[in-house]
């Protein structure tokens, strides 16, 4: 993300600032899900829309990032392409749903998370969460005990390695965390 008004340049992934004036500053991450319209419109058929008409010539319609997918390897890695590699089972393009709480990062590969129910319990540290996987329009997001969303980013595994390499993800199958925390 760029910050026009003072130059900035945002990691998401990082949710801080990595230059100009607000260089480590820190962003507060919100909750979102990353789905189709379809099916973000039938849980949500109140929510109004953009409309495509913005007087700049552009085919919203067009997926940019879809040769890039298809490839099936990154065109840049921050880790001079080591960790772009495949990393155990998961391949670089895999997606993945990243989730970090307290300092805790855990990574879930969608093929693995397809061979689970669609709603899974989980720990991410002490804090038990909830994993949500939508296998028909391929989405994930994340809840805690009562509901509430949790924030969580879904991205391809060689990203979340470069920013991550040392995080608790699982590698292929999730494997859930046992509950090892005292109530």
């Amino acid at each position: 993300m760029f910050d026009r008004q003072t130059d900035s340049l945002w990691s998401q992934l990082l949710q801080q600032a990595i230059t100009g004036p607000f260089t480590g500053k820190k962003l507060t991450m919100v909750a979102a899900e990353h789905t189709n319209w379809e099916s973000w419109r039938s849980g949500h058929p109140e929510t109004l829309a953009l409309s495509p008409e913005t007087g700049f010539k552009r085919d919203y319609g067009l997926d940019p990032y879809q040769r890039y997918r298809e490839e099936g390897m990154p065109i840049f890695s921050l880790r001079g392409g080591t960790s772009s590699r495949k990393s155990g089972k998961l391949k670089p393009m895999e997606r993945v749903l990243g989730v970090q709480l307290n300092g805790v990062k855990k990574a879930y590969p969608f093929s693995g998370l397809k061979k689970l129910p669609a709603e899974v319990e989980d720990r991410l540290g002490c804090t038990p969460i909830r994993i949500h996987f939508d296998s028909k329009n391929e989405s994930a997001f994340v809840t805690d005990r009562e509901g509430n969303a949790v924030p969580a980013v879904v991205l391809f595994w060689f990203a979340w390695r470069d920013f991550y390499p040392d995080d608790v993800g699982v590698r292929g199958r999730p494997r859930l965390n046992p509950a090892t925390c005292s109530r």
